[in-house]
């Protein structure tokens, strides 16, 4: 069968939804019901959308499966285990620009495609999307949007679903690297004498305290000396299962005493809840936070001792 996005390498889609635009004519997040209203009135081939649903180890889900079994008609699946640095020891390293461009262009997405992100998580609505927001944006992609609520919204408003996977005729996307989006351990390194931005850690607080344990074996918790914890979750209304709205958003940063007007640096265990704060920033205010790639897990690994703080003996 053919699938949504089959022409939309035109890139005319419009995600304009009110106030938190980023980017020109493309809103970072979409509603179940503009979604909806692409199927309506026949515009749903302007866009392209992708599942890229990922759950953690221990949860015992295979995103991969589930999409196979049920998805958004149209939908094609990213898979987030693959699309990264398999050759790091780290969990959730970027791609190279190459991989990416081969992942995304089998996909049929080229530069100009307006990309529709959800993924499947009762618990939050979100979770897996906003790393893939991210790493749109890392390679020159600004055409991208998250769909709120992702899956579980969608079902709950009676959205279109099926197992049918839809043919596509794979592409060539030419990515752009984005370095100013993206810090290494050196870069952090450097901060900690130099003090040149605000390191703000997005894990649970029993994490960043190191009361509670990590989810990746043979890491312990605790943080980065100086740097300051704003959980992911503070981004969501967890009662709707929603990204909040830009009001909130700002207040997430402002009720915690940053400036994201001024240089910032976003940090969480493997790499991937960082990317909520990420895409706070640019939702609410359209201001790009870098994200420390490495994260915790390479900064437990590689840092010196002196650096961390509440690791647990």
């Amino acid at each position: 069968m053919g699938c949504a996005g089959s022409t939309a390498s035109s890139g005319t889609g419009s995600a304009n939804q009110g106030k938190g635009n980023g980017m020109a004519g493309f809103q970072d997040v979409v509603s179940t019901e503009w979604l909806a209203e692409k199927f309506n009135d026949g515009s749903i081939n302007d866009v392209r959308i992708l599942d890229v649903s990922w759950h953690l180890p221990q949860a015992g889900r295979d995103a991969a499966a589930e999409y196979e079994k049920q998805h958004i008609k149209g939908a094609l699946f990213l898979d987030l285990n693959k699309c990264r640095d398999t050759s790091s020891d780290l969990e959730m390293m970027l791609p190279s620009a190459d991989v990416f461009a081969e992942h995304v262009g089998k996909l049929g997405v080229t530069n100009n495609t307006h990309v529709i992100l959800y993924d499947n998580n009762e618990k939050l609505g979100l979770f897996s999307a906003p790393r893939a927001w991210y790493m749109f944006h890392v390679f020159g992609h600004e055409k991208v949007s998250i769909l709120n609520g992702g899956l579980p919204k969608w079902l709950a408003a009676d959205g279109s679903t099926t197992d049918d996977v839809c043919d596509v005729e794979p592409v060539t996307y030419s990515p752009i690297f984005n370095d100013n989006l993206v810090k290494d351990k050196g870069d952090v390194d450097k901060n900690i004498s130099e003090n040149n931005f605000t390191l703000v850690d997005a894990r649970p607080p029993g994490r960043f305290k190191g009361e509670d344990s990590e989810p990746v074996p043979d890491i312990k918790s605790g943080h980065i000396k100086g740097s300051i914890n704003i959980p992911f979750v503070k981004t969501l209304d967890t009662d709707a299962k929603l990204l909040k709205d830009v009001k909130q958003l700002k207040a997430v940063f402002s009720d915690a005493d940053i400036d994201i007007t001024k240089p910032v640096v976003v940090m969480c265990g493997t790499g991937l809840t960082a990317s909520f704060l990420a895409l706070a920033a640019h939702h609410s205010s359209q201001i790009d936070l870098p994200i420390y790639d490495g994260a915790w897990m390479e900064w437990f690994l590689k840092g010196d001792a002196d650096t961390m703080e509440n690791v647990p003996e």
